[in-house]
């Protein structure tokens, strides 16, 4: 059987890194052969660098979360830059826009400076970008066709399939994760989860965020991606192995495998 492909999880983290190893152990356990570490801050990409050394199960990514925008100093910079010399550092990421009304309001001019200046950065290293959007797709698909010359992630995707064509006509990989299984009743995502190329579909657990229905109530992890690719699957009327070959497949043709 082809194994899982978990192409988003934050472990790194407060809320997961202090129980890696036993996560990682029920991971394997469910199936998982891989997991992109997403990290949001430089001492957890090299936390995330460290496991995928001791561990081949990991990739890395790292990069600064458009909420991060008023924190990131030319130190950051300086460290991010190199981090991705690292050959475990497979992306960039996660970065892009969020319009969310968050109690800290991050000014959308520095938002797209942030995106931007990262979206340089992943053409120059030659890195996949892991890309956020919320509330955002018009603005997020904007920036992207004029400056990303690498492949892309759309991930956690939530533009439906009102902006879906739209991501996929400019090159983009779309990921999915927890929120379809509550956004089940939504016609413009269940739409979205029939339609996507199956050579353009990733999926993702975004662990410790979007748990999925059925394990609502704690933090999210990994071993819960299961949830979602049933989901997709019984919405595609798709066997689980045709599912899983195509992610696979994605993953390696995204990250040169």
């Amino acid at each position: 059987m082809v194994g899982i492909i978990d192409s988003h999880a934050h472990l790194c983290g407060r809320e997961l890194y202090p129980k890696l190893k036993k996560i990682a152990k029920e991971a394997k356990d469910t199936g998982i052969r891989k997991i992109m570490i997403v990290c949001g801050s430089v001492e957890e990409a090299r936390r995330a660098v460290a496991a995928a050394c001791e561990d081949s199960m990991f990739d890395v990514a790292a990069g600064f979360h458009p909420n991060d925008a008023l924190s990131v100093s030319r130190k950051d910079w300086d460290e991010l830059c190199e981090l991705l010399l690292n050959p475990h550092v497979k992306a960039i990421g996660e970065i892009g826009m969020d319009y969310f009304s968050y109690e800290t309001v991050v000014p959308k001019v520095l938002q797209k400076e942030l995106f931007i200046r990262q979206m340089e950065l992943a053409n120059e290293f030659g890195k996949p970008a892991i890309i956020h959007m919320r509330m955002a797709a018009e603005d997020t698909r904007r920036y992207i066709k004029g400056h990303l010359r690498v492949p892309g992630i759309m991930h956690g995707y939530s533009g439906g399939y009102k902006y879906m064509k739209d991501f996929l006509d400019i090159g983009m990989y779309l990921s999915l994760s927890g929120n379809i299984t509550f956004e089940a009743g939504d016609e413009n995502t269940r739409r979205a989860v029939e339609e996507i190329p199956l050579d353009r579909l990733l999926v993702e657990s975004n662990a410790p965020f979007h748990t999925p229905v059925p394990a609502a109530g704690g933090l999210n992890e990994p071993k819960n991606i299961t949830y979602v690719t049933d989901w997709i699957c019984r919405i595609r009327g798709m066997e689980q192995e045709e599912l899983l070959l195509a992610v696979k497949e994605n993953y390696d043709r995204i990250f040169g495998r």
